[in-house]
């Protein structure tokens, strides 16, 4: 007789025995598992990387409580990333590694992969999901709630208004711009909520699913930002635009100063976070992560005032300006905290890794891309990582492969000329502001740190010092001192030695020494070139019009579950309607 084990079985079992992971017992229950991820943060954005106009300070208290990743790499773009982040998989398997997800577009996450959310719900954890899906939403069963998450507050589409929710999408062929409203709870369009600002909604949502949170069953939590990215309007949305001039003004680029300001809105929302689960206790318990999907983009229709430096390239770009971002990691289960991780990890690594935190058995996985990295982030090891795919898109003919442990990458083809492919400098301002280590000292998320009283070493301003410089040390190398520094667009192969030059500035392809690395990356590359799914975008499908469902984007092709609007005057009083329950006044940019 079969004897079938449930997730709540499971549970049970690992909340009365103490579980191992990897051969190391880490805890007496599963812990709980907070992942925070920012859009479009540019890698150089967050102070412990030596940026001198802000201090981020929760977000550096975070990373030198825990660890820094400093070889963290993601997909170039949003679909891809988080496609990438909740299957294990690259997006080639997918079908998901061209351009991202369009409102209205029927693409998503193919029915049959598994997703951290599902799989973690099996071992008995809650799922929860605040802001972000941008993976699927034609039908119910490609929402949040349809992929494993219980709940989802937040937007399905790639980006909102701060303050509207509203998205748009335009029609391929005929160029007609669709526009709706797009913030959801659950299946419920969010009306009540329109005018507060989206960073300050996404926050008290995630904490108030904290609040509720039993503390005897494990929590998944993820929480996608839309900061930084640009809202609706083509530009980054502030909470309030003289507290805004009042405090930043010393940064004269207008687009950098409202970039900063979100920026730092969004500090806080982690600091809140952090300190939120350790008044419920949970924090001694918990893996917190805070990351970016990919690089801020700092040419093109999304430009948000983002920063790179000095790394080459910017979203879109296979280039490490593109792909190697922030990522943070606090956890009391660490063995070795305050520290610099600089192994390989790549953000399909988190599933096989959170899964087998958890108490899963990673063999049972059905496929994976991803490698568990927890004994290398937890011990500082070395990764069992030795290569990345890049990514491949077949339809544009670029494609890229870092190897031998991250020391080479080989790259051939680029988007658009190179046209996302460049250098940028730092950004600037009037004056240089101090490094400010009484903040951090003082951060919510370090109080909270000490309050759980979690043994280990407590900051300290030499601690603080030391690591910062360590995670800042690539702008020291001689080859990213660029000034009138020429470089090669890679239209065809280029190889670069990213031990030796971080930022990408010497093309290796021609040096005959380097013909067997090539050779062997190239065949890699093949490799993964003959796994390729095809892309499975699609145009804007007209039944998506939000015109016909309340003025809200909804699953059209779940029509029979969708509000639908039958006259002009029928959707201009609904909607009169709807605005008049806010309570926050719109923001006019």
């Amino acid at each position: 007789m079969k004897i079938r084990v449930t997730g709540a079985f499971l549970f049970n079992v690992l909340c009365t025995i103490s579980y191992t992971c990897c051969g190391e017992t880490v805890g007496k229950r599963p812990p709980h598992i907070v992942m925070i991820i920012a859009d479009d943060m540019g890698s150089n954005d967050l102070s412990y990387r030596g940026l001198d106009q802000i201090t981020t300070a929760n977000l550096d208290a975070m990373g030198f409580n825990g660890i820094i990743f400093n070889r963290h790499y993601t997909e170039p773009i949003c679909t891809p990333s988080r496609a990438a982040l909740l299957t294990g998989q690259y997006p080639i398997r997918l079908g998901l590694q061209g351009e991202p997800i369009s409102a209205g577009e029927d693409r998503h996450l193919p029915p049959d992969v598994q997703t951290l959310p599902q799989l973690l719900k099996e071992l008995g954890y809650t799922t929860h999901l605040v802001g972000k899906w941008h993976l699927g939403t034609a039908r119910r069963e490609d929402i949040p709630k349809g992929r494993g998450f219980d709940t989802h507050y937040g937007y399905w589409n790639g980006y909102i208004g701060y303050f509207d929710y509203e998205t748009k999408s335009a029609m391929t062929i005929t160029s007609e711009v669709y526009e709706g409203f797009d913030m959801k709870e659950n299946f419920v369009d969010a009306w009540k909520d329109k005018g507060i600002y989206a960073t300050h909604i996404f926050t008290e949502k995630a904490l108030d699913i904290i609040d509720a949170q039993n503390k005897d069953i494990p929590m998944f939590l993820m929480v996608g930002h839309l900061a930084v990215h640009t809202g609706k309007n083509g530009m980054v949305e502030v909470a309030d635009e003289k507290t805004m001039n009042n405090t930043y003004g010393y940064i004269a680029d207008l687009e950098r100063r409202r970039y900063v300001d979100a920026l730092m809105n969004l500090d806080d929302s982690v600091g809140r976070i952090v300190e939120k689960l350790q008044q419920r206790d949970l924090l001694q318990n918990s893996v917190v992560i805070f990351m970016s999907d990919n690089g801020a983009q700092i040419r093109g229709i999304f430009h948000n005032g983002g920063s790179n430096y000095p790394l080459r390239g910017e979203k879109f770009s296979h280039h490490d300006g593109g792909i190697k971002n922030a990522a943070l990691l606090y956890s009391p289960l660490l063995e070795k905290k305050n520290y610099i991780h600089d192994h390989l990890i790549h953000i399909t690594d988190w599933l096989p890794t959170l899964y087998s935190l958890a108490g899963g058995n990673i063999t049972s996985l059905k496929k994976t891309d991803g490698v568990d990295q927890w004994l290398s982030i937890s011990q500082n090891k070395p990764s069992k990582r030795k290569n990345i795919l890049i990514n491949i898109d077949e339809v544009k003919l670029y494609s890229g492969v870092i190897g031998y442990g991250g020391r080479y990458k080989l790259l051939n083809g680029t988007i658009q000329s190179g046209f996302y492919d460049s250098f940028t400098g730092e950004p600037q301002s009037s004056n240089k502001m101090d490094y400010d280590i009484a903040a951090i000292l003082n951060s919510r998320v370090n109080k909270a740190i000490k309050k759980s009283k979690v043994p280990g070493k407590h900051l300290d301003e030499a601690l603080i010092r030391n690591l910062r410089k360590s995670s800042s040390a690539i702008r020291n190398n001689s080859k990213c001192n660029r000034g009138t520094e020429k470089y090669e667009i890679c239209h065809h192969f280029c190889l670069f030695d990213l031990w030796t030059d971080p930022c990408e500035t010497e093309n290796l392809i021609r040096q005959k020494s380097k013909d067997d690395i090539v050779l062997n990356l190239k065949n890699q590359l093949a490799e993964f070139w003959n796994e390729v799914s095809p892309q499975t975008n699609k145009p804007v499908d007209i039944n998506s019009d939000p015109a016909k469902y309340n003025g809200t984007w909804c699953t059209w092709l779940d029509d029979e579950f969708c509000i639908k609007i039958k006259t002009n005057n029928q959707n201009k009083n609904c909607n009169e309607n709807n605005r008049s329950t806010s309570s926050i006044p719109v923001l006019k940019l």
